[in-house]
């Protein structure tokens, strides 16, 4: 059994899921995490960056950081944002591979391994969770 993140309302499990197990999780949107629409149609994603707190001290004690948040900001292409326009704790991950589908005709296979790596990524930073 896995340790459960409070700020993210998710279980964080240590075994494997099986592929379908994963597919079928709903990915959610940390609440931390800022939108902001560019003039070009893409999408600009603010999050707050967690610091190891010897790193935190560390850095303070050079001056190169006052301790207040840090964040940083990550641009998504068109496939991101139709991917993040479908985080919301209702589609699942395979919901989200049927839309790369429907909407740019990948094969299966390269829309699973495309958006799986998407959301794998997005969890790492923190932007989102799984449950």
């Amino acid at each position: 059994m896995g340790s459960f993140d409070a700020k993210e309302g998710t279980q964080r499990r240590s075994e494997p899921r099986t592929r379908q197990e994963a597919l079928s999780l709903r990915p959610v949107r940390n609440k931390d995490v800022l939108e902001e629409k560019q003039p070009n149609g893409l999408i600009r994603l603010s999050y707050p960056l967690t610091l190891k707190p010897w790193f935190g001290k560390w850095a303070q004690k050079l001056g190169k950081w006052d301790g207040r948040p840090m964040t940083k900001k990550l641009e998504l292409d068109e496939m991101g944002g139709l991917a993040w326009s479908m985080v919301n704790g209702s589609h699942t991950v395979r919901d989200i591979i049927d839309a790369f589908i429907a909407e740019y005709g990948l094969q299966p296979k390269e829309a699973e391994l495309s958006v799986t790596a998407f959301i794998k990524e997005l969890g790492r930073r923190g932007i989102i969770g799984l449950r």
